[in-house]
Order: structure tokens, then sequence, then C-alpha cells
């Protein structure tokens, strides 16, 4: 399962260490600031597109965002990968899709 609170704290905290306040982040991937608030707050779920875009304007790799200290079992890390997917647009699961192939190919 995604950890919201997770992902908000690591966006709040890596916004935080290179300071860069919350309007700026919300002009550098378009959009407002109430909508970053809430990111990092953990009171919305991000779309892989808005997780992309804040990523690369916080110069980091989008994995970050996903990274658990605990190691997980095969079954607990396809029930993870399956309720991302679930969550994710054509066009995103599009993406991932390619991504997969192209890695493992």
């Amino acid at each position: 399962m995604i950890n919201l609170e997770l992902i908000g704290h690591r966006i709040k905290e890596i916004r935080k260490s290179k300071k860069i306040s919350q309007e700026k982040l919300a002009e550098m991937v378009s959009m407002n600031t109430r909508s970053i608030l809430r990111l990092e707050n953990a009171q919305t779920i991000p779309t892989l597109d808005t997780l992309d875009k804040i990523a690369k304007a916080l110069d980091i790799n989008i994995n970050y965002f996903f990274e658990n200290e605990t190691i997980k079992n095969r079954k607990e890390i396809i029930k993870d990968i399956n309720s991302c997917l679930n969550l994710m647009t054509d066009e995103e699961l599009k993406k991932f899709y390619k991504a997969v192939y192209n890695y493992i190919h």
C-alpha cells in the first residue's frame, strides 16, 4: 500500500532542505500551493505524474518517495505493486509498462 504519510514527509523534508517554499515548489510543478500542502500533510493521493514532476523539481529520483526501511517479502511486494498499478491512469500504466519491459529486456 502507498504510504501517503511517508511520501508527504519526504516531499516536505527535501523541499525544506533545499530551501524551497511551498509556493515556489507549486510554481515549479504547475500546481497551486494548497495542493502541495495537502500532499505534504497526506490529505490527497498524488498521481505518478505529479510525483514525477515533484521529484524532477527537487532533483531527486522518484523512487525515494516509495523506499521503505522494512524489507518486504515477495507476496507483500506484489500486493503493493498491484495497489499502485490500480491507482494509475491508462497513460501512467503504459509508461510504467514500457519502463519495466525495457528494464527486463
